[in-house]
C-alpha cells in the first residue's frame, strides 16, 4: 500500500504591521495578539517596537482577527487576511 503525502506547508504566512496613535505616531509597547481565525491560530503575542511594528505568523492561509492593548489600555482590533503571495502589512490605529 502506497501513502500519498498530505500537503503541509512549513512556512509559515507573516503578518507584519504597525501600531499608531490617531496622529499616526508610533504607539511602542502595545500588545498585538489574535483574537479570531478562519482556521486555527497560535495564542501568542508582539509587543511592537520602538517604531511600532510588530510581526506575527500563522499557519494558515485565511482571514483573522488582529487585536492590539497598548500600555495604557486603548484596544483596537481589524480583520487581516494571511496569503501565501506575500506578508500581509496591517496597520492598528489606536
Amino acid at each position: 500500500m502506497v501513502k500519498t503525502p498530505v500537503p503541509h506547508n512549513d512556512s509559515p504566512f507573516l503578518i507584519t504591521g504597525v501600531v499608531e496613535d490617531v496622529n499616526g505616531r508610533p504607539v511602542p509597547d502595545a500588545t498585538v495578539y489574535f483574537t479570531a481565525g478562519s482556521s486555527p491560530y497560535p495564542d501568542v503575542a508582539a509587543l511592537s517596537a520602538a517604531d511600532g511594528s510588530f510581526t506575527l505568523s500563522v499557519p494558515n492561509e485565511g482571514v483573522y482577527t488582529l487585536a492590539c492593548m497598548t500600555p495604557d489600555s486603548r484596544v483596537a482590533e481589524t480583520p487581516v487576511t494571511a496569503r501565501s503571495d506575500q506578508p500581509t502589512r496591517v496597520r492598528l490605529r489606536i
